[in-house]
Order: C-alpha cells, then structure tokens, then sequence
C-alpha cells in the first residue's frame, strides 16, 4: 500500500505541477519576464516557479514508471524512462538557467527524449491494456499535443507561434503552450485514478485470500 500511496503522491505532485505552470506562464506575459528576462527578483521567482513546476512533472513521470501502465516488461519500462531523461534534462537547463549559464545542448536532448519517450509510452500503454477507459488514452493526447505544437513552432505558425530568443526562431503562443498543461493534468489525474484502483483490486484480492482462511480457522483448531 506505501507504494500505491508514493504513486499518487506523484500524480498530485504532475497536477499541482500544472496549474503552476499555467499560473507562471500568466506572471510571465503580464509583466514581460520571458528569458533572457531582467534578471529582477520577479524574474529569478517566476523561472523558480517553472522549474519546481518541471520538477513536478519528474515527479509524476517516475510515479508513472513505478506504476507500470506499459505493462512489467522492458520496452514498457524503456519507454518511460526515455521520458524521464527528456524531462530530467529540461529541468537541468531549466536549474542552470538560474544561475545564468546556458546549455542550450540539454534542450534537443529534452525534446527528443520527450518525443521518442512520450510516443513510445502511448504505444505500450495502449498494448498492455492495464490502463481503462479514457486514461488508456492519456499519453498518446500528450503525444499528439506535443507533436502539434513542435510542429506549429518548426513550421512558425503566425497564430501559434511567437518570436523566441536565439537559437530558437519561434516559441509557442501562451495559449498553446497553456493548453499543453492541460495534457499534463489529464495524464497525473490517470495516474492518480489508476493508482487507486489498482491498490483497490489489491485489497479485494487480499480479504478473498483472508476471508477462508479466517472462517476455516476455528475448525482447525
């Protein structure tokens, strides 16, 4: 039971994650704190935020490796854990980022492990068939948001896109990148239901194994 409740522990940590992000995407637009940014203390709290938000994500996506939605099986383990490296090395760049030292090599690395990791997942959860209903679906929404967006920004959609920082020569619009944490909550809120009918499942099969043994004692004593 201690590991059911660290996993949906993780899957709050991805929901709380997202609507941080949301509310760190809304400081900054509204006060005009994209990188390089000012270098204010506003600034250094809102990338604060972002990177704890990141760090949710992590958080989330080991809770999903510990859960096993792809199945106990190495391709649904590598899988996930391709993701985990996507992430891990975004939020590494997101930590260096902090302290004014750019590694623009970690972002490739984070997007790839991203892509290949997320699309992945979406087809060993979708195989191993642990997962029901709408939260069988969720990695592959990620999948295919995450997709349109890194379309949308290589393609430069005027309506998706706006102007980046160097090397980038776009990023996605508010919107779209706000509409992405949508995503991420689907999939921590699949998680967290999974989690716990999983752990449910558990305990009924635990009180049918009790059950006769209980009954059965006092005949045998």
């Amino acid at each position: 039971m201690g590991a059911d409740r660290l996993i949906r522990a993780s899957a709050v940590a991805g929901i709380l994650a997202s609507a941080l992000w949301v509310v760190a995407l809304i400081v900054e637009y509204q006060f005009a704190l994209r990188p390089p940014g000012d270098g204010s203390d506003l600034y250094k709290a809102d990338q604060a935020a972002f990177l704890l938000a990141e760090a949710g994500y992590l958080a989330m996506l080991i809770g999903l490796y510990r859960a096993h939605p792809g199945g106990h099986r190495w391709f649904g383990r590598a899988a996930i854990g391709l993701w985990i490296m996507g992430i891990a090395a975004i939020l590494l760049a997101l930590i260096l980022g902090l302290f004014r030292v750019e590694a623009v090599f970690l972002l490739p690395i984070g997007g790839l492990g991203q892509l290949l990791g997320s699309i992945l997942t979406a087809v060993a959860v979708m195989r191993a068939r642990r997962w029901t209903g709408w939260r069988r679906f969720t990695p592959a929404i990620w999948t295919a948001y995450f997709l349109f967006s890194a379309v949308s920004v290589i393609a430069a959609i005027p309506v998706l896109t706006i102007p980046a920082g160097a090397p980038s020569p776009r990023a996605p619009n508010p919107v779209l990148e706000g509409v992405w944490q949508g995503a991420w909550f689907l999939l921590s809120l699949a998680l967290y239901i999974e989690a716990g009918r999983a752990s449910m499942a558990r305990l009924e099969r635990a009180k049918k194994v009790e059950g006769p043994a209980l009954q059965g004692g006092p005949l045998d004593c």
